[in-house]
């Protein structure tokens, strides 16, 4: 399991996080990554300063924005796997920006709040998890860990999974650690209701 350090906090004189790179006020954005944040309103709040952030780079912002849609809304992961990764990923590397999003979706994909706060606990094992479920979080210390998921587990995660959902599975822990890598090393902040000023409601 990993255990990596939390990030270092920049502070300003006044005690405020500095972000490395702030985010980009949404007039500045080009408007397909405007369109991009619409087309995406139902994943819930806070991707505002995800989305400022990546206007910095226009043509990777859409690239990597697309992949997601599509982890997100084409795959075939059942979502319930999907979120369980996601919140394993995001707690082993110690991201509460991706956590915090995506403990919402975890209830709506089924899971109970014990269930939530077990997929952060140091020991998988100090909770009941359907077999399953305990491959997939195993599989996300293998893989956020940088380590080679043994063939005892492959093997389980085969007998239940199709090839294009193992594929999925691997690819969703790995852009899942790329954000948090990336939000923790810039101090990219929460989104406040400033935030989304001349974006309409709250996205």
């Amino acid at each position: 399991m990993v255990t990596p350090e939390m990030p270092a906090l920049r502070g300003s004189a006044e005690g405020m996080v500095v972000p490395r790179i702030a985010p980009l006020p949404a007039e500045q954005w080009p408007p397909v990554l405007r369109d991009l944040l619409g087309a995406s309103s139902q994943d819930g709040p806070g991707r505002v300063n995800l989305f400022g952030t990546l206007a910095h780079h226009p043509p990777l912002a859409e690239a990597w924005l697309r992949l997601a849609q599509v982890l997100t809304h084409q795959g075939t992961l059942a979502m319930r796997d999907r979120e369980l990764a996601i919140l394993r990923t995001s707690h082993l590397l110690r991201c509460d920006f991706v956590r915090a999003r995506h403990e919402g979706h975890a209830l709506l994909a089924g899971l109970d709040g014990a269930e939530v706060g077990a997929t952060a606990s140091p020991d998988l094992y100090t909770h009941a998890w359907r077999p399953a479920d305990l491959a997939v979080l195993r599989t996300a210390d293998h893989v956020a860990g940088q380590s080679e998921v043994p063939e005892s587990l492959w093997r389980q995660l085969a007998d239940r999974l199709r090839a294009e959902q193992l594929v999925e599975l691997l690819l969703v822990i790995g852009q899942c650690a790329m954000v948090c890598t990336t939000l923790n090393t810039l101090g990219t902040p929460p989104d406040t209701p400033e935030t989304c000023v001349g974006l309409g409601a709250p996205v």
